[in-house]
């Protein structure tokens, strides 16, 4: 019943993607007909789940009897649950007889107290060196490590399966190019020293602050005035300089200074109450023209 409904779904999208005899095809070959020849486990062990018994004399196996299913090339079980059993069986079977085996998971990230995940191991495949002597170039997962272990998979496709990995992070074969402990030392040193650094120079730069706000009278002289106003200049916005620059009657030529730069000379001849309106006017400039912005808005609707 269960693979029934988890059979209607994936039967309807077939249609809807007119591939639906291939698509049923491996969809029946993963759910229900498991190959026999690709499991891992003893099909003539009666003990590994004892109410199943062996898969030699399970009517349940295509090739128990091939006239009932005369279609089908290869010995393959029809029951899943059956199935996965005997591969959980299998598992903790292999566990109990090699405790020293590490458990690894399809799945790239893992939980602490689960099995590895992907992104804390490299599966291993050995190549064999080949009898003539002939050197060949071999990649990393092809070469042996000291730290190179056996590893059993607790999920996924390949369940149960008995690989080599090596899941030491240090491992320079495998992972070359993970960082050495003595890398990763200076690295936090260097780092640390940066923080410290920027810390230092922030203090610094609050204590000058607030000197200077120490030393500011009321009302501010001249040159309080025109630091704030050249620094406002400075920080215009590219709207705001056009607008400022034909208030002042400043005109910017091609072969000459930008108009930020002629503002910020021309105020140097300004006195106090000149910077003083200056300064207001900069900061209500864009009050002033969102008026005539929002009226155009309103009549171009």
């Amino acid at each position: 019943m269960l693979a029934l409904k988890k059979f209607i779904p994936c039967y309807a999208a077939a249609l809807c993607i007119n591939t639906h005899t291939a698509l049923l095809a491996a969809w029946i070959e993963s759910n229900i007909l498991l190959q026999l020849a690709s499991a891992l486990f003893d099909k003539q062990d009666e003990t590994l789940v004892p109410e199943a018994g062996s898969c030699v004399n399970c009517p349940k196996r295509t090739g128990f009897n091939k006239l009932l299913t005369p279609d089908v090339r290869k010995d393959s079980c029809t029951s899943p649950d059956c199935f996965r059993a005997k591969i959980g069986a299998s598992v903790k079977k292999a566990l109990e007889t090699k405790p020293e085996l590490t458990q690894i998971s399809a799945a790239w990230n893992s939980r602490e107290g689960a099995p590895l995940g992907r992104n804390h191991y490299v599966e291993l495949e050995i190549k064999k060196a080949k009898p003539n002597g002939a050197s060949t170039k071999l990649s990393p997962v092809q070469k042996p490590c000291d730290k190179m272990t056996e590893a059993i998979v607790m999920d996924g496709g390949k369940r149960g399966q008995v690989v080599k990995v090596c899941a030491d992070p240090t491992c320079r074969v495998h992972h070359p190019n993970t960082p050495s402990p003595q890398q990763v030392e200076r690295e936090r040193a260097d780092e640390r020293k940066r923080i410290e650094k920027e810390k230092l120079a922030s203090t610094t730069r609050h204590r000058i602050l607030a000197t200077i706000l120490q030393r500011a009278s009321a009302p501010l002289k001249k040159a309080d005035l025109l630091a704030v106003a050249h620094y406002l200049i400075g920080h215009l916005s590219y709207s705001q300089v056009p607008a400022l620059a034909k208030r002042h009657k400043v005109e910017a030529q091609k072969d000459s200074a930008s108009a930020q730069e002629l503002l910020a000379k021309q105020v140097g001849t300004y006195d106090e109450s000149e910077l003083c309106k200056l300064v207001l006017e900069i900061s209500l400039l864009d009050s002033a023209y969102q008026r005539c912005f929002a009226s155009w808005s309103h009549w171009t609707r």
